[in-house]
C-alpha cells in the first residue's frame, strides 16, 4: 500500500511517533539512506528508508511490523 502525504503532515506524524523510540541512528537500509530506532528495552519500533533526489527526501518507507522487525538481523542499539 502506498500513501502519499504532504511534507507538513509527514513531519507532524514523525514528531507524533518520535516518543516511541529512545535511540536512533542513521544507516543504509537496502542501499538507501535510513534510520534505525530502538525503545529502552532494546526492541525496534521501526526502520525507515528514505528516497533522496536532488538532495531532498522525496519518499519515506517505514517498516513497523513487529514480527518482520524481529526477523531482521538488526544491529544492537549500543
Amino acid at each position: 500500500m502506498v500513501v502519499a502525504l504532504g511534507a507538513t503532515e509527514i513531519a507532524g506524524r514523525a514528531q507524533l511517533f518520535s516518543g516511541s523510540a529512545t535511540r536512533g541512528r542513521a544507516a543504509l537500509v537496502n542501499g538507501l539512506p535510513g534510520m534505525l530506532s530502538w525503545r529502552e528495552d532494546g526492541t525496534p519500533p521501526s526502520v525507515l528508508m528514505f528516497t533522496v533526489a536532488d538532495g531532498r527526501i522525496t519518499g519515506i518507507a517505514a517498516l513497523v511490523d513487529p514480527a518482520r522487525l524481529e526477523a531482521m538481523n538488526l544491529p544492537d542499539p549500543a
